[in-house]
């Protein structure tokens, strides 16, 4: 049995800035994600998304997690941008071409930089719209720990070989 792809995620969590409302902030990101879209695609990127956390948002969170008991931290982000991929050459073509370039500079004035939260992930994906996917046999169809966890296979040669040799890309 061969393994399931290994999609990486990386996850940008970001606050917005005081000086736009929720709404102009809102209507900013659907203008630049028409344009990125597009960029995104172009360069082979699997799947770029927002994910919208305003206020009441988290307030609902916060109250479910203080009926339920939970102790949960509420991540009190507004925005969270996600991009899926297989390797690191998709994610460096987008960050290498000028016209994304561009469009980058465009966010700065709604977005705060400060306390920027990033994490980089793996995807297991086990239901996809109500259907069990990537189970065989009653087992994960996806790679070995040792498997997903060595980046180095989703590195360009570029990039390994400035690594090997100590230095940062």
């Amino acid at each position: 049995m061969s393994s399931t792809a290994r999609l990486l995620r990386l996850s940008i969590k970001l606050y917005k800035s005081a000086a736009f409302t929720d709404v102009q902030c809102h209507e900013f990101a659907r203008g630049y994600i028409a344009k990125a879209a597009k960029i995104h695609a172009k360069h082979g990127i699997t799947s770029y998304q927002l994910n919208y956390s305003p206020a009441p948002y988290r307030g609902f969170v916060a109250e479910m997690n203080k009926r339920n008991n939970r102790g949960w931290v509420i991540d009190d982000h507004d925005i969270t941008v996600e991009f899926y991929y297989r390797n690191f050459a998709e994610l460096n073509k987008v960050n290498g071409d000028p016209e994304f370039q561009a469009l980058q500079a465009s966010e700065e004035p709604y977005v705060n930089r400060e306390n920027t939260v990033v994490s980089l992930a793996w995807v297991e994906k086990y239901v996809d719209e109500a259907q069990v996917v990537n189970i065989v046999d009653e087992k994960s169809s996806y790679g070995p720990w040792a498997e997903l966890v060595d980046l180095s296979t989703a590195l360009p040669d570029e990039v390994k070989a400035a690594w090997s040799k100590g230095g940062q890309q």
